[in-house]
């Protein structure tokens, strides 16, 4: 098709991004489609009310006309700052659009959004081409899509306000770039890495960063990257000042080089501490306060960058997952709660799930809300795509995913991120990449606010039509019976049922193991030849899906009977 009227109210490289997309998106799929429009406006909210009339888009409606304008019940005017920073909205006008967004984000997420609905597409894969989504039902699912469609609200907000994904150590500048297209077509706001990793590859990520208004947070486990000579050391002193003010100068210098840095999130090495009470309320009290000084020193140094610390049980030490009595929350540091160790085969809860997750589920609820009472914001970080905790026994979990996210949003947690960790060896031709790809795709639409039944539907367009149903029902069958493997980290640790080479005695939960593994290579076995009947484009990532789980199984259910016997 020709070029696009498109009227963009002002200049900016994320503005100018969006028009570019929604020139370039519909020169590839409007053949299929009927556009009407003779002209796309695109500008964030408080351009359209700065540059276009409200009146010609309803002439008979009183003003305010503007769709995050509209009266409050006690008749005041709402201004658009009352929705999240993400809100966008697609107005259809006789033959005008209007594509605005309450930030300028907000406005591209509004050109995908529309060019999602209008050409029937879905950015599944990064790297892939879109997906197209048929018009037509094919199950229950779709018919849901299309009543939940038709009753949206003018104004689209998101589930959750921040929406991050994790790279702590992928160092392939191809794919991340891919990954930053897909994560503005999904509406994620959130590029989280190390310093290690942005400092080798950021140069060619930032520019695209940019474009799309996605955030940059920085931190992890990157301490040895200002303090090389913490390679000699498990675990910093944070209660020890002599060291702390040269490297947070070096923190607030590097950090004001870096472009779309909103937060810096520094964590502890990945190590237990020292299992004294002293030393536990010394070690908590003490990182923390280094965080509020490093946010100190970015304040000092004119920077708005957001700081938060970690609450995490590395080598399973509660004592640095909860806040324990005698440690005092911060009122500078934002809080970012990560467990380790979930059986994801059953729902997150305080008292229906196994004493360890239940323990975590109150720990997560009372930094909640003491995070609440110090006016400090608080993200949950979780694993959904990584390889280290979900193994190469890689699960889908669709419905684990849409729970946890309702019951953050019960806790009045809005903020979330997701962890993608490569698989590091395989035997078969496995794509990890691919592998996670399913949940990671689940996550973002259900962070948005899309019913997991939408998302869903969406996704498994994905497969050929003729297998769909099928692939479908074994991928979330086999998933939910390799998600019951994740039981056994914490009693394993720091090994997991991949690792049983690794063990030198015998286990106890060996019987239990092998079990579930001949329950499970008899199902992907079933599953495995049921693909290799068939026939058509599309199959071949399920079958190498499945022929790499069941030769890690069947390989695997040979080193458990040998623990076994040693048992």
């Amino acid at each position: 098709m020709g070029k696009l009227a498109i009227r963009q109210l002002r200049a900016h490289p994320v503005l100018n991004f969006a028009s570019e997309e929604l020139q370039a998106i519909s020169e590839v799929y409007a053949g299929a489609t009927a556009v009407c429009a003779k002209q796309w406006i695109i500008g964030t909210w408080s351009d359209c009310e700065r540059h276009l009339s409200a009146a010609p888009l309803d002439p008979v409606a009183a003003k305010p006309a503007w769709p995050w304008q509209k009266e409050s019940e006690g008749g005041q005017e709402r201004a658009g700052d009352e929705y999240p920073e993400d809100a966008y909205v697609i107005l259809c006008r006789e033959d005008v659009i209007i594509l605005a967004g309450r930030c300028e984000r907000a406005a591209l997420y509004a050109v995908y959004a529309y060019c999602k609905e209008e050409f029937r597409i879905e950015w599944v894969y990064p790297g892939e081409v879109a997906v197209r989504v048929s018009r037509q039902a094919d199950g229950p699912e779709r018919e849901q899509t299309r009543a939940h469609d038709a009753d949206r609200p003018a104004v689209q907000v998101p589930s959750m306000r921040r929406r991050g994904f994790v790279y702590e150590n992928l160092r392939d500048e191809p794919y991340l770039l891919a990954v930053i297209d897909w994560l503005a077509k999904n509406r994620v706001n959130e590029l989280f890495m190390t310093f290690m990793l942005w400092d080798e590859l950021g140069a060619a990520l930032a520019p695209e960063l940019v474009k799309r208004g996605i955030a940059l947070t920085l931190g992890g486990h990157s301490m040895k990257f200002f303090m090389p000579e913490l390679m000699e050391k498990n675990q910093l002193d944070y209660s020890d000042l002599s060291w702390q003010p040269g490297v947070i100068a070096d923190i607030a210098q590097y950090c004001g080089k870096v472009p779309s840095l909103t937060r810096i999130s520094l964590w502890p090495e990945d190590a237990a501490i020292a299992d004294n009470e002293a030393e536990k309320k010394r070690f908590l009290s003490g990182y923390i306060q280094f965080t509020e000084r490093i946010k100190e020193a970015l304040s000092a140094a004119g920077l708005e960058i957001a700081v938060e610390h970690i609450a995490y049980n590395a080598g399973l030490s509660w004592d640095m997952l909860e806040l324990i009595d005698g440690v005092e929350a911060s009122e500078r540091s934002d809080v970012l709660f990560a467990y380790w160790g979930r059986d994801y085969s059953r729902p997150w809860s305080f008292s229906d799930s196994r004493a360890e997750d239940a323990r975590a589920a109150r720990a997560l609820e009372r930094w909640a809300e003491v995070a609440a009472d110090k006016n400090r914001k608080i993200c949950v970080f979780e694993y959904y795509s990584d390889h280290f905790m979900l193994s190469s026994l890689f699960p889908a979990l669709p419905e684990r995913i849409y729970d946890d996210l309702e019951l953050f949003k019960q806790l009045g947690i809005d903020s979330v991120t997701n962890l993608v960790v490569p698989c590091s060896h395989t035997g078969t031709e496995y794509s990890w990449k691919w592998a996670q790809g399913y949940n990671s795709y689940l996550f973002a639409r259900c962070a948005w606010g899309d019913s997991a039944e939408a998302a869903l539907a969406d996704y498994w367009q994905y497969a050929p039509a003729s297998e769909r149903a099928f692939l479908r029902a074994a991928v979330d069958r086999v998933g939910s019976k390799l998600a019951r493997l994740t039981r056994y980290n914490f009693p394993l640790f720091p090994a997991r049922v991949v690792d049983v080479k690794k063990l030198t005695a015998p286990v106890a939960e060996a019987s239990d193991i092998r079990a579930e593994l001949k329950e499970l290579e008899a199902d992907v076995q079933t599953t495995l030849a049921h693909l290799l009947r068939g026939e058509g484009t599309g199959l071949e990532p399920f079958r190498t899906y499945f022929n790499h789980l069941g030769e890690t199984i069947g390989e695997l259910n040979r080193g458990w009977a040998e623990n076994e016997v040693l048992g």
